[in-house]
């Protein structure tokens, strides 16, 4: 792929990747926005490598080999060899518009040391918003289940904060003058901040698929007292993916939920309540659709 010559950022991104399909159109959107990353650093294990072969040539794109697997355990060996003042980790299936880097770059410039930002986040292909809060009284039920059964406060005034069980709930669009939004955590897929904010070692203690690990990443953010932002005219385009209820995937993201309930002075308790509900919920969903 050859790119034309645009502002190159003093950025370099990381993606911790298995060589999914859409890397390439993920580098392809990356390098066609008004500034171009200095370096994209493509985390890889070895015998995954072949897989990036694809986007190799790209000149801004270095392939770091890992003896490690896992999204976490990559990413951080990126973040250790990341060169320029900014950095940005990016999943491997999202697509950014034109002008995200750069308006994101300048808002972090603007803000400072201390401080990770990330977008808002679409839904491919259409662009639903990726966080809604609902009202009416579908909405009165999301906001009963929030508080008596994963223990976070009641109505809006739970957004952008992790529940006593564990649980995360984003920041929706809003319409108001305020653009820059603070939150206890921010969504994994696209964030930016300084080089030295950066954490770099493996966090997440369990192996198989990494669930919650934005949020445990965003609370070590914060025990180091950086300030974490949604810019809300930024955007990423992200698929949503349907997680299958089987034993495996339910008990991954329990643990996961219940590690951060733990480390954030929360309730485990809660999580084994949401765990409850959550199988229940779909197990009568299979019966029904039986």
């Amino acid at each position: 792929m050859n790119f034309p010559m645009r502002k190159k950022l003093p950025i370099s991104v990381v993606i911790a990747t298995l060589g999914n399909e859409e890397l390439q159109n993920t580098i392809y959107h990356l390098n066609q926005g008004e500034g171009m990353p200095a370096e994209i650093l493509i985390c890889i294990p070895f015998d995954q490598a072949y897989r990036a072969d694809s986007i190799a040539t790209v000149t801004n794109v270095r392939i770091v080999k890992t003896t490690c697997r896992g999204q976490v355990a990559q990413r951080a060996i990126g973040l250790i060899q990341s060169c320029y003042p900014y950095v940005l980790q990016l999943d491997d299936d999202v697509t950014l518009p034109p002008n995200t880097l750069i308006v994101l770059y300048e808002q972090l410039n603007v803000k400072g040391l201390g401080n990770v930002i990330a977008p808002f986040f679409l839904i491919k292909p259409e662009g639903k918003h990726g966080t809604l809060y609902e009202t009416g009284l579908r909405g009165f039920f999301r906001d009963c289940h929030a508080r008596l059964i994963c223990g976070a406060s009641f109505g809006r005034k739970r957004l952008g904060l992790i529940s006593s069980s564990g649980i995360g709930y984003g920041i929706p669009m809003s319409s108001g003058e305020e653009r820059l939004i603070e939150s206890e955590w921010l969504p994994g897929g696209v964030v930016m901040c300084h080089k030295s904010d950066l954490i770099t070692h493996n966090y997440f203690p369990f192996p198989g698929k990494a669930y919650s690990e934005d949020l445990i990443h965003s609370l070590l953010w914060r025990e180091r007292g950086c300030r974490l932002w949604t810019y809300l005219d930024a955007f990423a385009y992200v698929d949503v993916t349907v997680e299958s209820f089987s034993m495996r995937s339910v008990m991954e993201r329990y643990r996961a939920h219940a590690y951060v309930a733990k480390i954030s002075g929360g309730k485990v308790w809660r999580t084994h309540l949401w765990l409850f509900f959550y199988c229940l919920v779909n197990i009568t969903k299979l019966l029904t659709n039986k």
